[in-house]
């Protein structure tokens, strides 16, 4: 977030200024230091990405994490390959090197799938840490909203 100030500070910030503002006569209107606002408004709306950023960044890590699973397999693979023809050159093992490359494709290929499975699963616990981190701020928001709402429903009605 910001230094020392939260999106909530910032909020009440905007709720002081509205409670203090100066009424229009005869009007349900009142005046507020345009700027004030502003400035708030504008440090609320750059404390908000940081939350997405962080969503966006744990989407990247899960990317990255099926790169690398993929990767991995891969590169088991391409190591099974290179030892079934190793084996296969020599013809007196020929058989034999069937039978290892199948066992060693068959354990790169369930390999993959536990390292891929393993980086959907972790990638799923961040992005539900991230989506209640986020719903509690929203809620955080839609709170301070229907107060400031509600001040101004109330300030009207003098």
């Amino acid at each position: 977030m910001s230094m020392g100030r939260s999106i909530i500070d910032e909020i009440e910030n905007l709720k002081k200024i509205i409670e203090n503002a100066k009424k229009v006569p005869f009007s349900k209107y009142i005046t507020v230091d345009r700027d004030e606002i502003l400035g708030s408004l504008i440090r609320i709306e750059a404390m908000l990405p940081d939350e997405v950023k962080q969503a966006v960044n744990i989407t990247k890590q899960k990317d990255m994490i099926l790169q690398d699973a993929y990767d991995e397999k891969m590169r088991i693979l391409k190591q099974a390959e290179e030892e079934f023809r190793k084996k296969v050159s020599e013809s007196y093992i020929i058989e034999e090197a069937k039978k290892e490359k199948e066992e060693i494709l068959k354990t790169a290929m369930e390999e993959g799938e536990r390292i891929r499975k393993e980086a959907l699963q972790y990638a799923n616990e961040i992005l539900a840490k991230v989506e209640g981190v986020l719903e509690k701020a929203l809620t955080a928001i839609k709170e301070s909203k229907e107060e400031i709402v509600n001040e101004i429903a109330n300030r009207q009605n003098y």
